[in-house]
């Protein structure tokens, strides 16, 4: 059940033009940001920073390959320690040939000592920079730079920009931020003309890798129904619906009409 008041929205600034290299998360959002980035094809690092912590995300061409965190939570020795692919007698092993090796990455230490297989680790990685990326979007307060240039680190993940930022939309975006993003309750979302086939369905259900219950909204996004008459109906998962409609609109998939009128442009 819809429970949002439209008014109690704060106004925000207008966000910044994109030829701007830096700014704050406050006033554009790691979601649109990146997907920014991702159209414009940008290839270089995205630093985040808030207090003293700091997330950097590589990109090239627009497609995340490669981050890295000083938070303590986002340590590769410490997922690979709980995924059981180092013992604990491995992992301070680890921690101590780490301490000894100059310039060199965990990854190579632990293939070097023969700790993992290298199968292993790349898989490891993949996750582990999949983790790093999605808590990024958790924060809403900080700063963002970008520096163009190559990476050179890359790793190829197992899912697309845009099925990073629906996983960002649906277990890292708190509900009130989406209703920020959507706007009015009385608006009838409506899928594009290019979606609304059972094959372009499909192909919105696998670039964004949702699961079935999120791809059965699809069809009834006609704009014939209003977001606040979807929102009534018997056990809606509000979060769910609100994460796709957000990520939809963001994609450039979505309309939300108001009146027969598409609404403004993406607002928060």
């Amino acid at each position: 059940m819809d429970t949002h008041d439209p008014s109690r929205a704060e106004s925000a600034p207008p966000p910044p033009s994109f030829g701007a290299e830096s700014g704050r998360l406050r006033d554009f959002p790691l979601a649109e940001l990146l997907w920014q980035f991702h159209c414009d094809a940008r290839s270089g690092c995205l630093r985040l920073r808030k207090g003293a912590l700091e997330k950097t995300l590589w990109l090239s061409g627009g497609v995340p390959v490669f981050a890295r965190s000083n938070e303590a939570g986002d340590r590769l020795t410490d997922r690979l320690l709980a995924r059981g692919l180092l013992t604990r007698a491995q992992y301070d092993q680890a921690q101590d040939l780490l301490a000894r090796s100059t310039g060199k990455r965990i990854g190579e230490v632990l293939l070097e000592n023969g700790l993992i297989r290298e199968r292993e680790l790349n898989e490891a990685l993949g996750e582990q920079i999949l983790r790093m990326i999605e808590s990024m979007f958790s924060w809403t307060e900080g700063s963002w730079s970008f520096e163009p240039g190559p990476s050179a680190d890359r790793i190829t993940l197992d899912r697309s920009t845009a099925a990073i930022l629906m996983s960002a939309a649906r277990h890292r975006i708190p509900l009130r931020r989406l209703w920020d993003a959507i706007g009015d309750h009385h608006q009838l979302p409506r899928l594009d003309h290019e979606h609304r086939s059972d094959d372009g369905r499909a192909e919105l259900t696998a670039s964004l890798m949702l699961e079935p219950s999120e791809s059965a909204w699809l069809a009834r996004l006609d704009g014939s129904r209003s977001l606040a008459e979807l929102l009534d109906d018997f056990d809606v998962d509000e979060h769910e619906l609100l994460a796709l409609l957000y990520t939809l609109r963001l994609l450039g998939h979505l309309q939300l009409e108001l009146g027969g009128v598409p609404a403004l442009a993406f607002q928060r």
